[in-house]
């Protein structure tokens, strides 16, 4: 704690002095905590102070310095008189005591200095002089530097204890072996050292070597780590090929699977459309009332129900073309007829004279009901219709048809019953004619089913 601290001190205590009655503080040198001179307990100044010089004049081998005031120091009745003499003798003796290293030096205060300071302030300038540690210090932090010492204390006692322990080894080796000891020793330590260059020698060249392998291992990782990162992208470039190939694979099995089931689709419906019977949807034949249809078309007038000429030439064509679809599927050529399936206005030729044509649907009126081309259309329908049935059953001596047909007299009759009609419309009623034409298609539609249970579908154009 040098002499502006003090000052500082001081007035800080003085302050504190001033401001606080007639207590006087001073700060903690470590801790900055302030500390009551009053409280401070301490043992007598005076003694304390001639004990720390007469410690510190000794330790550094000097004269005491205050050996002639020494009694003096010890007794108290003489007070600070004696104390300021003794110090303003010591600043007396010599005037160098500053350049002089800490601990070592002289504590030199002028009268002005010493005439307004307290003991215990003067005393915490001599400790921080000598010591070094600045004082004052509360007891917290006294504590705290008195384990450092004891801690520092231990460290050089043990290290005493090692220097020691070696110098009694070392005294133990070199006494006893007389006067050639050290010179064998010196030897020895000659051929160990050579011994020990030819090792580093050795060492070192290998150490060469070594270094040049690390060196080659060296280039060898750059080398193996550019070789790591291509390696590493070509990887990412593959990995990402193969994520494109994987998406495209999948889409391409979403597409197969897809294809697979339109494929069952289609197997399933070409199933059920080779087990439909393609002629019973063409030409469906049925009845309604006392009319025979064939696709709705109705064949034949009633009074009650009198049909219009162009369903029944429509009926005639669908009729027409259903005889010449069968003739077809089972190779059979008609003989003396050529049926032409021409929709409404169908029409059979006659092979004897091929100039004939005899018309299969009308008009109505006056006029017509005197024309007997249509009616002899309809025989020679009927005779091509009796044709089919004789070549069916050569194929199938078991096939007989529902109503029996008599070409001559163009009639159909029926076995049962034995009653029979005529296929003409002129001289005959109309619901006689209605009736022959519904037996007729009758025969027709059994007809169709034998050529589909033996010959199968209809396959050609």
């Amino acid at each position: 704690m040098n002499t502006d601290q003090l000052r500082s001190a001081r007035m800080d205590s003085e302050g504190s002095s001033s401001s606080k009655g007639t207590t006087n503080y001073i700060c903690c040198q470590r801790c900055h905590q302030l500390l009551e001179m009053d409280k401070m307990d301490h043992p007598s100044d005076e003694a304390l102070l001639a004990d720390l010089i007469s410690d510190t004049t000794t330790r550094d081998h000097e004269p005491m310095l205050f050996q002639k005031t020494e009694g003096r120091l010890s007794s108290e009745s003489d007070g600070n008189d004696d104390l300021r003499q003794n110090l303003r003798a010591a600043a007396m003796e010599d005037n160098d005591a500053e350049d002089l290293p800490l601990g070592r030096r002289r504590i030199v205060f002028t009268p002005e200095e010493t005439t307004g300071k307290s003991e215990k302030l003067r005393l915490m300038e001599l400790l921080s002089d000598i010591s070094t540690i600045d004082h004052p210090v509360c007891a917290s932090c006294t504590d705290s530097v008195m384990e450092e010492l004891e801690t520092e204390i231990q460290a050089v006692e043990q290290e005493c204890i090692n220097y020691e322990y070696f110098l009694k080894q070392y005294r133990k080796n070199t006494e006893g072996d007389g006067e050639d000891g050290p010179r064998a020793d010196v030897e020895g330590l000659k051929q160990q050292l050579a011994l020990l260059e030819a090792q580093e020698v050795s060492l070192r060249e290998q150490l060469t070597y070594e270094e040049n392998d690390r060196q080659e291992l060296a280039s060898r990782e750059d080398f193996l780590t550019r070789e790591s990162e291509k390696i590493r992208l070509a990887e990412e470039d593959y990995f990402r090929e193969r994520a494109q190939y994987d998406r495209e694979i999948a889409e391409l099995d979403e597409e197969q699977e897809s294809v697979d089931y339109q494929l069952r689709v289609a197997e399933m419906l070409l199933d059920k459309l080779k087990k439909t019977s393609v002629f019973n949807i063409a030409f469906h034949i049925w009845h309604q009332d006392q009319f025979g249809t064939i696709n709705g078309f109705r064949l034949g007038r009633l009074p009650g129900s009198p049909v219009e000429w162009p369903e029944i030439n429509a009926a005639w064509g669908q009729t027409v073309l259903l005889l010449h679809s069968l003739a077809r599927r089972m190779n059979f050529i008609f003989q003396r007829y050529k049926l032409v399936p021409f929709g409404s206005h169908s029409y059979i030729e006659c092979l004897d004279d091929q100039n004939k044509k005899l018309p299969l649907y009308g008009d109505g009126g006056f006029k017509f009901f005197w024309d007997s081309k249509f009616d002899n259309a309809m025989v020679a329908f009927l005779d091509c219709l009796h044709q089919f049935k004789l070549q069916v059953e050569k194929s199938d001596s078991g096939f007989c048809l529902p109503y029996d047909i008599e070409p001559g007299p163009a009639r159909i009759k029926d076995v049962h019953s034995g009653a029979s009609y005529c296929i003409r419309a002129q001289f005959n009623s109309v619901e006689q004619w209605t009736k022959a034409l519904k037996w007729m298609l009758t025969n027709l539609k059994w007809g169709l089913a034998w050529v589909i249970s033996q010959h199968g579908e209809f396959n050609e154009a």
